[in-house]
């Protein structure tokens, strides 16, 4: 069986980055999550983000709504994630920032977990 990796340019969603929910306007992490993330994980598919292109920097607020969350809110496990989930990018930082974010995540879900 071939798997399939979708490739999804987060500048085809939005130039500008920011934000957590669709009430901070267009370019939120919630809808990119939500609208382009999961449905594609949803199919059984590998995803490769790619990240560059986009006219702003990364907000904090859509790399913790649009990825981490995915662990917090819609209870993906970190391990699923890692699996699943390729971040592209010229920037290591990004990248470095991304797998804090979802490190970070993963450490909380595992102690609400444990209580």
């Amino acid at each position: 069986m071939v798997e399939t990796k979708m490739h999804l340019k987060v500048s085809d969603y939005t130039m500008e980055p920011f934000g957590r929910y669709p009430t901070d306007g267009e370019g939120n992490g919630e809808t990119y999550r939500k609208k382009i993330i999961i449905p594609a994980l949803n199919k059984g598919l590998r995803l490769a983000i790619h990240l560059d292109g986009v006219s702003d920097e990364y907000g904090s607020s859509f790399l913790v709504e649009a990825f981490a969350n995915l662990i917090r809110k819609d209870r993906y496990s970190y391990s699923d994630i890692k699996d699943k989930i390729e971040f592209v990018s010229h920037d290591k930082n990004l990248i470095d920032e991304i797998n804090y974010y979802l490190s970070e995540a993963n450490a909380e879900t595992n102690k609400n977990i444990l209580r």
